[in-house]
């Protein structure tokens, strides 16, 4: 997804030099995919549209409920497509009848038909499908975290520092080069303890846990570090594959290879094995190369078998699939053009 580039509005206005930050709580604090508070179910784009009305009248207590509100609908809009997706995408299928043996495409689009079934059957039970449907453009705003662009501005007014911080924060994760919001970091970096509030408001667990495992790494606490990693692995497997059930979008996926470093903490039956997955992601990385090289040549000395040089098989699988995701985007982009599209109209 590509991170847009509209500029923040407003400047900000000195504070007071004994003004002090307190503690904010989480936009998400309230939300449950599960049991989404019922006083705030409403179509998406209606709760949106009128956090910006209140925005533009001043009205900022009024504006940052509605922006937060819109937030944990837009994540339960999403939260229900993957389960559904997910539920449909695992459920059984039925084994195609014998008159259509001879037919593989009426087997295809047998299939088809039935998850579509399936999927409309589990939409109509979950309540981000009652709602009426936001438009491409109000979801677009939201993948660029466009709504953290004014919840910064609504939360500084509101005097809440901490949150603005962060908001600001997540909000220039997505869009870097905005020199307003650049000017805006800087002046929150000035004031004492803000460093305490600087956080993604957006970030995902296994980020958090692969960000600790690294500053674990740095620091020659392996065993952490491992750990870390260990954790982080199942929960980037669960994000990506709920991404790709629903087919949101794409994911940057270049620095997967991270994950699988080799860790020198005399568990050479475990590093091998992470030392191969990484050179499936990056089969050029002359460190790794001569990192595998060794464990071959100690291999007898380890008790290492051929087993122990085999990839990992949740590595082999996502590289299969991403490695097929290619494949086909590069067998679309020089085979079908737009001239083979064809428009009707009346």
């Amino acid at each position: 997804m590509e991170p847009g580039r509209r500029a923040a509005a407003a400047l900000l206005a000195l504070l007071c030099a004994g003004c002090a930050l307190r503690p904010g709580r989480a936009q998400y604090e309230r939300y449950s995919f599960r049991s989404f508070p019922r006083d705030e179910l409403m179509p998406l784009e209606s709760a949106y549209r009128h956090a910006l009305d209140q925005y533009s009248g001043e009205h900022w207590v009024e504006s940052v409920g509605y922006l937060e509100i819109s937030l944990r609908l837009h994540r339960l809009l999403r939260d229900s497509e993957a389960f559904c997706h997910r539920n449909c995408s695992t459920a059984p299928q039925p084994e195609p009848a014998a008159r259509f043996a001879g037919h593989p495409e009426l087997r295809l689009f047998g299939g088809l038909l039935r998850r579509a079934h399936c999927l409309k059957r589990c939409k109509q039970g979950l309540p981000a499908f009652r709602q009426s449907q936001p438009s491409r453009e109000v979801l677009a705003d939201f993948q660029r975290r466009e709504p953290y662009k004014f919840l910064q501005f609504a939360y500084f007014k509101a005097n809440n520092l901490p949150k603005a911080i962060a908001a600001a924060h997540t909000f220039l994760l997505k869009h870097p080069d905005d020199e307003m919001m650049k000017r805006n970091m800087a002046y929150y970096k000035s004031l004492p303890g803000a460093e305490d509030y600087i956080k993604d408001l957006e970030t995902k667990s296994y980020e958090s846990l692969f960000i600790r495992a690294v500053r674990a790494y740095n620091g020659e606490n392996w065993r952490t570090s491992i750990t870390d990693m260990e954790l982080a692995l199942p929960d980037f497997f669960k994000a990506f594959y709920e991404c790709l059930a629903a087919c949101e979008g794409s994911r940057e996926i270049k620095d997967f290879k991270d994950f699988y470093l080799s860790v020198a903490v005399s568990d050479l039956k475990n590093a091998a094995p992470c030392a191969v997955s990484y050179l499936l992601f990056d089969p050029n990385d002359k460190v790794m190369q001569q990192n595998l090289v060794y464990y071959q040549y100690h291999r007898d000395k380890w008790g290492l078998s051929d087993e122990h040089f085999q990839p990992r098989p949740e590595a082999v699988q996502f590289f299969n699939v991403t490695t097929l995701q290619k494949e086909l985007y590069d067998f679309a982009k020089e085979n079908i053009m737009d001239d083979d599209e064809v428009s009707f109209h009346a």
